[in-house]
């Protein structure tokens, strides 16, 4: 409980930086901006450094973690080596892909409990196929995330990036075209319920 809590405090310290990192300037307005003033090349110098850091920071405990937890430990990622490219994301990846059998596992079992304490009905309205581990309902929800992760595209005009007008062209993904930008997220959402049960258990520790 205390990592768990530990993990939500730093969830909710680096909000703040991911959702401000969506008004940073894209090429080529960023090279614009870094050719005309060393400073602004210098921050962003700056600010990559630290981002790898805090990221590598995480990864680290990740597998600390992974290897102290028996259920956990020895457990293989299916992923090639890196190319040389995007080698934190693959990193990232292959994390994932590490803990995946673990978290599945674990989470079908609280599920399990869940069921029997407080009934099928205490299910209704979320996901309740009440004879299928709730990793396969999410496994099968995931086969098609494109409409959930669609409606976290913001468009530039809206988000304010620096050096952009409000103009702008429609995006494309995979052949469709898409309100926003791939690449300015809001995951507001899924913050904010997050912040919800963080609170709600601090509501139950008090009281209790």
């Amino acid at each position: 409980k205390a990592l768990w809590d530990k993990t939500l405090e730093m969830r909710f310290l680096l909000q703040k930086a991911f959702s401000t990192s969506n008004k940073l300037p894209k090429d080529p307005s960023k090279s614009r901006f870094c050719s005309h003033d060393q400073e602004i090349e210098q921050a962003y110098v700056d600010l990559l450094d630290s981002s790898k850091q805090t990221l590598g920071c995480m990864l680290e405990l990740q597998k600390a973690l992974l290897e102290q937890n028996q259920a956990a430990k020895g457990a293989n990622d299916t992923l090639p080596d890196s190319n040389g490219e995007s080698d934190e994301w693959l990193q990232v990846q292959k994390l994932h892909t590490r803990i995946t059998p673990f978290r599945n596992t674990e989470i079908d079992k609280w599920q399990r409990k869940t069921q029997v304490t407080t009934g099928a009905a205490a299910l209704k309205g979320k996901l309740h196929a009440f004879n299928q581990n709730i990793s396969d309902q999410v496994a099968g929800y995931m086969r098609d995330p494109s409409r959930m992760i669609n409606r976290m595209y913001l468009r530039k005009s809206d988000v304010g990036v620096f050096g952009e007008s409000a103009a702008e062209p429609a995006t494309t993904v995979e052949g469709k075209d898409v309100e926003g930008d791939p690449e300015l997220i809001d995951d507001s959402e899924f913050y904010h319920q997050l912040l919800k049960e963080f609170l709600e258990s601090c509501d139950t520790g008090a009281s209790g």
